[in-house]
């Protein structure tokens, strides 16, 4: 079975789109744990009524806000699937996203952490660019003290194996995916991502506002702890200032430069 994992915090402008993108899935062997973290929009209305007349809703409402790593860590403690499977309260799963991914782990059982390929959209749903990631092992840990190799909302993962290095660490309040992918590296966890459009990500107006430069620093410090779990060589700890390159663009020059995103 599978634990869909989800924390919701005033995402009501896209939460029914979210939440039937999963009900709606051709493969129906799941547990929907969704964590409304004090939510102050419709979006707690919206969870409600969803919870009253769908059993496989679970909803968890959270009395004081904790943020995104607390919530996914709040839900996984409950969950009873073998795989864990990531959603975000704005973006879109493909039917066909659980079938393929849970057909893949089925067959490599060697696979720890699977993503797939996605569609970046705007706020009217509409495709502007195709997301892209490295397919094979070696070629995501290759990418990973760079870019993020492995995208957040599109990835399953065993239960068990994730178990052995403590899920998200609480520490960190924003990118506690790509701190985790640097941990489960370290240990020998094995990634890959199918090579599919399985999934649609929401990149409206509002994306880049909330990458802002604390979110960046964060970025920054993590990333100098996580080349220490995959033993990056010391003089290639420059790739830690990515992020904060990347804040202190014009706007302008951040969208033509994640044209030539090699993801």
């Amino acid at each position: 079975m599978i634990s869909v994992v989800m924390s919701v915090y005033n995402a009501e402008k896209y939460l029914e789109e979210a939440i039937k993108s999963i009900l709606n899935q051709t493969y129906q062997d799941f547990e929907f744990i969704i964590v409304n973290d004090c939510s102050n929009d419709r979006s707690s209305a919206i969870l409600n009524d969803y919870n009253k007349n769908y059993d496989k809703i679970k909803l968890l409402n959270n009395t004081e806000n904790i943020g995104l790593t607390k919530s996914l860590n709040k839900a996984i403690a409950v969950s009873k699937g073998d795989f864990i499977a990531r959603m975000d309260a704005d973006d879109i799963s493909e039917p066909n996203r659980f079938e393929r991914q849970v057909g893949y782990l089925k067959t490599h059982k060697d696979i720890d952490i699977l993503g797939t390929f996605s569609n970046d959209i705007n706020g009217q749903g509409d495709v502007f660019r195709k997301r892209t990631t490295p397919v094979n092992h070696d070629d995501i840990v290759k990418m990973l003290p760079k870019l993020c190799p492995i995208s957040h909302p599109t990835v399953m993962f065993r239960k068990d194996s994730l178990a052995s290095i403590g899920f998200y660490n609480e520490r960190f309040r924003t990118s506690q995916d790509l701190e985790m992918w640097f941990r489960a590296a370290g240990v020998g966890l094995r990634f890959a991502n199918i090579p599919e459009f399985l999934f649609k990500y929401r990149m409206d107006s509002d994306f880049l506002y909330r990458k802002t430069f604390q979110f960046r620093w964060n970025d920054y410090k993590l990333r100098l702890e996580g080349f220490k779990y995959i033993k990056l060589p010391w003089y290639k700890y420059g790739f830690a200032l990515i992020p904060i390159l990347l804040g202190i663009l014009p706007s302008s020059v951040y969208n033509s430069l994640k044209k030539i995103d090699p993801r």
